[in-house]
């Protein structure tokens, strides 16, 4: 029997949606800078999941830091009740 991942073919989600759970527990974005930073996942594999991740409806855009010009995520309100899952780095 084959069996698929939860995410498909992408490994990094699972890492992506854990720092968008701790990061943004409370409803705010979180910019791609951001994850960036906290997932150590270079930008362009980065925006290929995070786009992957909104199509699929695992992650809304929330539109852009007025600093930064930066792209922001958030879960959607039914996921901000999951707890954080550890994901080791």
């Amino acid at each position: 029997m084959v069996t698929r991942p939860l995410f498909g073919d992408d490994p990094l989600a699972p890492r992506v949606l854990s720092v968008l759970r701790r990061l943004g527990h409370d409803g705010r974005g979180v910019t791609l800078t951001s994850l960036v930073a906290h997932t150590g996942i270079p930008g362009i594999r980065l925006r290929a999941t995070l786009e992957r991740l909104v199509q699929t409806g695992a992650i809304a855009p929330a539109g852009c830091d007025p600093l930064a010009s930066d792209l922001a995520f958030r879960l959607p309100l039914r996921a901000r009740a999951a707890p954080p899952v550890s994901v080791a780095a």
